[in-house]
């Protein structure tokens, strides 16, 4: 007999990045913070997290973390002896890389890779088992999929998503030492993009399998399922035609039970490089006959690298619930045509039922997933 399997919903989110804290959106701050760092010999532009110094010790980095894990936990009804259940799921390319010093004695010296997590399971006394994921780009969309399983298979009732990334100097030279960093904005699916601009935020959900239930929303988030599969062609790119991002939107489709014309928007991977929107490009084309309206939030928060899995997500989940769209004004000027139809309203996010989250990652990591939109009775 088939164990039928538990509904996963986004019980609450949170978020920091560029455009500020999540709660403050709609109080003049939608505007992002763009700063010039350091690269080389020349500078680049770069999405710096308000209100905070660019190199963040590790105490603050916690501080920041445990801060947005307390705005999630303020939005539920989570006891004591539910959050010793509840598993900790993150998410980071750079983790705490921007933290380590150099050491003279040219001693080796490794960060374990579960250290941020500890402390975060320690401060809110979460289930000691706990997940980091480090799959590049596609870290924070990976630690989603795995906590919608778990809860799925009935596992667990509840799970902390966590994506962060916090600037360092290692994560942006590697980028520049392939040409991959923009000069002059980030612009996915624009036909002059010349490149990403990297970028630092936070993002947290909070997943149940307990439907939400506060009545002054409208709309809540439900988490389908998704895929997620590695590439060979190439170690820091995914093949340009998009063949194995076909194969990973197709098992996604399959293993949630719907057809690709029941996806009525995308939210694109979108990085704005141009081998990267290329792949993405084409394989929507091999896909749909009709390619339904796009969202890409990277041009406000830059390429959060292994946030931007849950970081858009948290900023997907709050403009919906609020029925707000930040304009992109690169997407309206008629000397810079764009490749795909981006939606251009809040009612176009309101009306779509089922969303496609692409995320595509460098190295190859592809995965994506399909969340769909209830409303409230």
């Amino acid at each position: 007999m088939t164990q039928s399997l538990e509904r996963v919903f986004v019980s609450a989110s949170s978020s920091i990045s560029a455009l500020g804290k999540q709660q403050d959106l709609f109080n003049g701050s939608d505007a992002a913070h763009i700063s010039n760092v350091p690269v080389g010999k020349q500078q680049a532009l770069y999405y710096a997290i308000k209100d905070t110094p660019l190199n963040k010790s590790f105490d603050l980095m916690i501080s920041l973390l445990i801060t947005q894990v307390d705005l999630l936990l303020a939005q539920t009804q989570l006891n004591e002896a539910q959050l010793q259940k509840t598993m900790l799921f993150i998410g980071s390319t750079s983790l705490d890389v921007g933290c380590v010093k150099s050491d003279d004695s040219k001693a080796i010296w490794m960060s374990k890779i579960d250290k941020i997590g500890q402390c975060i399971v320690d401060h809110f006394s979460l289930d000691s088992i706990h997940f980091t994921f480090n799959t590049a780009c596609t870290a924070g969309a990976n630690a989603l999929l795995y906590a919608t399983n778990l809860i799925k298979q009935k596992q667990i009732d509840n799970a902390i998503v966590i994506g962060f990334e916090f600037f360092n100097q290692l994560s942006l030279n590697g980028f520049e030492s392939l040409d991959l960093i923009s000069k002059t904005g980030l612009k996915p699916f624009a036909s002059t993009r010349d490149g990403i601009v990297l970028g630092e935020g936070i993002g947290a959900v909070l997943l149940s399998k307990h439907q939400p239930k506060n009545p002054s929303e409208k709309v809540y988030l439900e988490i389908l399922g998704g895929y997620s599969s590695c590439d060979d062609h190439s170690l820091t790119i995914t093949e340009e035609k998009g063949v194995h991002v076909v194969e990973v939107i197709e098992k996604s489709l399959l293993n949630v039970g719907l057809q690709k014309q029941d996806i009525d928007l995308i939210k694109t991977h979108g990085t704005a490089s141009f081998k990267g929107d290329l792949a993405e490009y084409n394989a929507l084309h091999q896909l749909f006959n009709n390619i339904p309206n796009v969202c890409a939030f990277k041009s406000l928060i830059g390429h959060t690298l292994g946030a931007c899995g849950v970081l858009e997500l948290a900023l997907f989940d709050h403009f919906n619930r609020y029925t707000y769209l930040p304009e992109l004004p690169y997407q309206k000027e008629n000397t810079d045509p764009l490749l795909l139809s981006f939606a251009t309203s809040a009612t176009q996010l309101e009306k779509s039922k089922n969303i496609l989250f692409n995320h595509f990652g460098f190295a190859g990591n592809n995965a994506a997933l399909i969340i769909t939109q209830q409303k409230l009775p």
